[in-house]
């Protein structure tokens, strides 16, 4: 199975049935601090994937105070296939940041986590177009055995604010991750911004003090 195929079965248990409602709740949680396309618009897929990531790896559930992610992992303890143990295990121990791509050599990428100074090779990427040296995103690297995959969610930053992202992070360098996916979630609404102000330089919207 596919690193997907996990993340599949996690979402299906605490997305469903009694946990509909938590999922429609963390939905307006969601799109209050990143902003919210319209269903039907070229970005709407892009959002969903970025919220499920986040409902997923980082929102605790409402009675439990973890994230699905981790909750399965006790939950469904006795279910879980002993050699699908490590996978789940691997999963809580995902690495979420802004990246800024290196290289892309062959099937591998290359990558340096722009808030701890990290490099980290992602071998036989199945994801491994449209990556181009200095590309600045936000993205979730996962942990399959003894390699390194992406999650399902990119948002890629334009490459003019790269000077406003790496002030902003580190202001947040030595917080906990809470703070960081706060920065994250803030510069994800930004880009949003972008799109939907494509004639406002995009130096007027990862600022400080926008104008709007």
């Amino acid at each position: 199975m596919s690193i997907h195929d996990y993340l599949d079965k996690v979402l299906t248990t605490y997305s469903t049935g009694a946990y509909y409602d938590e999922v429609k709740k963390a939905k307006n949680e969601f799109f209050d601090r990143t902003g919210k396309v319209a269903e039907g618009s070229e970005k709407f897929e892009s959002q969903m994937r970025a919220f499920l990531d986040w409902y997923l790896f980082d929102r605790p559930m409402d009675k439990a105070q973890l994230c699905p992610i981790k909750l399965f992992l006790i939950e469904k303890a006795d279910e879980i296939l002993p050699g699908d143990h490590e996978i789940y295990q691997g999963l809580t121990q995902s690495i979420h940041s802004v990246f800024e791509l290196q290289k892309v050599r062959d099937e591998d990428v290359y990558v340096k986590d722009l808030v701890s100074g990290e490099k980290y090779i992602v071998e036989d990427s199945e994801i491994n177009l449209g990556f181009t040296k200095g590309d600045v995103f936000e993205a979730r690297l996962l942990k399959l055995r003894d390699r390194l995959v992406f999650g399902n969610s990119f948002t890629f930053h334009p490459r003019e604010v790269r000077s406003f992202i790496l002030k902003q992070i580190k202001q947040v360098r030595y917080l906990d991750h809470a703070h960081k996916l706060k920065l994250f979630q803030k510069l994800s609404s930004m880009r949003l911004k972008t799109d939907q102000y494509p004639h406002i330089d995009v130096r007027h919207i990862y600022t400080e003090n926008p104008l709007f």
